[in-house]
């Protein structure tokens, strides 16, 4: 069960929930690639009764005002999502089947699908309980909260989280026991809604405290990377995660700024960024600068990368035999991380890619440490290490072990699985989908399904 929001946050939780709700035109960023994730992940209305694109248009469809913007969608047809729709093969889906969400944001892939699958049920998991309770707000408006399962949580906790309900010892919202899982998703996008969030200090527009925490009971926050990393740890930090040209110029930005006073806001830290790149280039992008910068930030601070492997691996162990596991990612060092767990889950040989921590660095930039006798240690002790950085991973959840063991009594447990790779490259996005939906252009698809041996 998610904890209330506190009374502060339920203010603000009701204004954005006033704000979406306004008609004629709801403020909520369609999911991406819907179309396609309801297609791979063979989530579909058995009966015929929903099209794909009628799916996607969801939240269009009976709002006021939005009919010619409903009829001209219609007309322009998704050439990807009907060559997703053969991704699902002669499979079919039972009719009470039962998929995971595991980021469940504010529920745009839940109620896709709930809406291509009208007998289907979703548990769907977040480890942010002010986007839960904004969820069971959306989905009570839409009349199917009862066909969803709200868990707040980690999905790389998943077996443990899905254990109770497995051992019969939970059932579902709707009453009935969950038995099996007939597909899963991962969206690793932000939401938007937490970027509108004032408090969560993930926009590098306006200014807010340094926090970026999806969790807020966690204790790192973006603050403490900031401003108690030492500087080559910063600069470390900011170019592996996200390929930052200019991050050792911004690392030194910071860590001289810090010796007068911390770096507390948004806005403080988006000035310092500025400062380092120079002014042409900064004219030139269309990027703004802080960019990737905050990517890196919220990236580490929220353990997305390492989520993404151990949470593709624990998914993997709790589906059963013919489901599919669908990953959407949203930058090269995410899709790189799915591709090799993929990889690894299919049992493949790696393809030949150096790790990014071996690979050499363009001139001007050092490799990690080599700052070490110029500046201070980090008085944070926090890893840098990426699911990349070696050819097997360290920790995280194990397809087979313990979680195999405690769900032993589930389909797919108790034989030998394997999993096998269903797209040999990702799936992007349509242009037409990109003309509507910008936030889903660097969008990238990867899909893997569980066999018996």
């Amino acid at each position: 069960m998610s904890q209330p929001p506190e009374p502060q946050e339920s203010q603000q939780l009701e204004a954005l929930w006033e704000a979406a709700s306004q008609t004629p035109e709801p403020r909520l960023h369609p999911p991406a690639m819907v179309n396609e994730v309801i297609a791979y992940l063979r989530c579909r209305s058995l009966a015929g009764e929903t099209s794909l694109d009628d799916v996607a248009l969801g939240d269009a469809v009976g709002k006021p005002g939005n009919e010619q913007a409903v009829e001209s969608s219609r007309r322009k047809r998704h050439k990807s999502g009907q060559a997703a729709a053969a991704a699902s093969n002669a499979i079919e889906v039972k009719p009470d089947a039962v998929f995971v969400d595991g980021t469940l944001g504010t529920a745009g892939h839940t109620l896709a699908m709930l809406r291509a699958h009208p007998t289907c049920r979703v548990v769907a998991f977040d480890r942010d309980a002010e986007s839960m309770e904004f969820a069971r707000r959306r989905l009570a408006a839409e009349n199917v909260a009862e066909r969803v399962t709200m868990v707040q949580g980690d999905f790389r906790h998943a077996a443990s989280l899905l254990q109770p309900y497995f051992e019969n010892r939970k059932v579902g919202a709707d009453g009935r026991p969950i038995t099996r899982i007939d597909g899963a998703l991962i969206d690793a996008g932000m939401s938007l809604y937490q970027v509108t969030w004032p408090e969560r200090g993930l926009s590098f527009r306006g200014d807010a405290p340094l926090d970026m925490r999806y969790d807020r009971t966690q204790e790192i926050s973006a603050f403490d990377l900031v401003n108690r990393l030492s500087t080559s740890d910063l600069e470390d930090l900011l170019f592996k995660f996200t390929d930052e040209r200019w991050a050792r110029r911004i690392a030194a930005n910071i860590t001289a700024q810090r010796h007068s006073s911390p770096i507390r806001t948004t806005g403080e830290l988006v000035s310092l960024i500025e400062a380092a790149i120079p002014i042409g280039v900064r004219r030139q992008s269309r990027v703004h600068p802080a960019t990737k910068t905050f990517a890196a930030l919220r990236l580490a601070v929220n353990d997305e990368l390492w989520a993404l492997d151990q949470g593709a691996r624990a998914l993997s162990s709790v589906l059963a035999t013919t489901a599919r596991l669908v990953i959407l990612t949203y930058s090269s060092n995410e899709d790189r991380t799915v591709k090799r767990t993929f990889r690894r889950l299919a049992g493949r040989t790696e393809d030949g890619n150096i790790s990014r921590s071996h690979r050499k660095r363009k001139p001007g930039r050092p490799s990690p440490g080599s700052w070490d006798s110029r500046t201070a240690r980090s008085s944070l002790t926090f890893s840098l290490a990426l699911p990349t950085d070696s050819d097997e991973p360290t920790g995280g959840v194990q397809p087979e072990g313990e979680g195999a063991s405690v769900l032993s009594g589930t389909p797919g447990f108790g034989t030998t699985w394997g999993m096998k790779i269903v797209t040999s490259k990702p799936v992007v996005p349509t242009d037409e989908e990109i003309a509507n939906n910008p936030l889903a252009r660097s969008c990238k698809l990867r899909a893997i399904e569980k066999y018996l041996i």
